[in-house]
């Protein structure tokens, strides 16, 4: 886990030395703004790989996500000087237990050379538990919103829900949502942009003794997103 969480670190410095930081975003018509504006939805929505099943009133989860966005406007990004098209977005995440079937969270991640980085908020609640046969049925609230871009700043609310089984020790699951996104590009004539993306992602997480390992891909608008996470949860 130490080896893993230096490499994360040496990720996102790698990726502030390499930022574009859409220093050129002024250069975008409205048009290529909200086009843009979609792909940034996709890149900077909180995910928090996890397999919807509440953790107990003692429970921490914790672990690092690494995940690469195939933007859909890729000359739009290009134009606007995000970087890399192919936007890897290494995260640390933490999840506790309420207990009632309630989870909170918190996130702090990177999105590649685009400059920007994410600081977001998770609340969980397992509305219907999983029994011998049947799927649980759980629901994710997220927040967050991006700094270290003086060009671009990006805002977002997340509704997930999420149908996970678990099994001996891997726990598949499938969720469905929408992230609503605000966009602004301060000092430029173009205007704010708001949109909502609908998401559809599936995905397993397996879990040893303490240890944890997860992998999920999503499907947002026209983006797709694989991500994988290790940790630990007790």
């Amino acid at each position: 886990m130490r080896r893993i969480t230096l490499a994360v670190m040496a990720m996102f410095c790698a990726s502030s030395a390499s930022a574009g930081e859409f220093d050129n975003i002024k250069q975008l018509s409205q048009d290529a703004f909200l086009r843009l504006s979609k792909d940034l939805a996709s890149v900077t929505a909180l995910r928090a790989l996890s397999p919807g099943v509440a953790l107990n009133f003692f429970g921490v989860d914790v672990g690092v996500e690494l995940g690469i966005t195939k933007v859909q406007n890729s000359g739009d990004w290009t134009q606007a000087g995000g970087g890399s098209t192919d936007v890897v977005t290494p995260r640390v995440t933490i999840h506790k237990g309420l207990g009632g079937g309630f989870d909170i969270g918190a996130s702090l991640g990177t999105s590649g050379g685009s400059g920007l980085s994410t600081l977001g908020v998770i609340g969980r609640y397992q509305a219907i538990e999983p029994t011998t046969l049947l799927p649980g049925l759980g629901f994710r609230f997220s927040g967050d919103r991006t700094y270290g871009s003086s060009h671009v700043t990006v805002q977002s609310l997340g509704l997930d829900a999420i149908a996970a089984k678990p099994l001996v020790v891997v726990t598949p699951y499938i969720g469905v949502g929408t992230v609503r996104t605000d966009t602004k590009a301060p000092g430029t004539t173009l205007s704010d942009a708001s949109v909502s993306r609908s998401r559809l992602f599936v995905g397993f997480d397996t879990h040893l003794g303490f240890a944890t390992v997860s992998a999920e891909a999503e499907k947002s608008g026209g983006a797709t997103t694989v991500s994988s996470k290790i940790g630990f949860r007790f």
